[in-house]
């Protein structure tokens, strides 16, 4: 009975779920904005397994460069652009403070690529209890801190679809 759950399971996936409407199967979209530094979070066209995720000037819809800034924020905590998800390994107990944010295939799993938005507006890393945050704009780099609460650390969707499913 269990091949036949799974083969539904498949066919979910790939016939009906598409056709949902997108707040069925996501909690946010859109532009990822940091309000500290005015910038959007950025894969800056970068597409490969490991590239580095940066943060740019938030740019309008009709700019070229603007599908490097649509973030879709799913049911399963992903936080995704195109095929990849955000991801961060767990950090080394000894050093938390600025570890790398990258993309990597979205793997479904969980893990290093599960993220809960908070009611305080961070993005916070499930597996390190890190936040997102942003330095210096000039730098363009994200990278994890310890969650201080602070404006570098506080992010908005341009959607947000369904607050009832956050985990506050």
């Amino acid at each position: 009975s269990s091949g036949i759950n799974a083969e539904y399971g498949d066919w979910y996936l790939e016939n009906l779920l598409p056709m949902l409407p997108t707040e069925k199967r996501l909690l946010a979209s859109g532009q990822i904005r940091n309000n500290k530094i005015g910038q959007c979070v950025d894969t800056l066209g970068r597409r490969r397994a490991n590239d580095t995720v940066s943060h740019y000037r938030c740019l309008p819809k009709r700019e070229p460069g603007y599908t490097n800034q649509v973030w879709m924020y799913s049911k399963n905590y992903e936080i995704i652009s195109l095929e990849n998800c955000l991801d961060a390994s767990v950090p080394d107990p000894n050093d938390k403070s600025f570890k790398r944010v990258s993309l990597w295939p979205c793997h479904g799993l969980g893990g290093n690529q599960k993220w809960h938005y908070s009611a305080t507006q961070q993005i916070i890393h499930s597996e390190s209890q890190l936040c997102l945050s942003v330095g210096d704009p000039g730098k363009a780099k994200l990278f994890l801190d310890r969650c201080d609460g602070s404006a570098h650390q506080m992010f908005t969707f341009t959607n947000i679809y369904s607050q009832d499913d956050f985990d506050f």
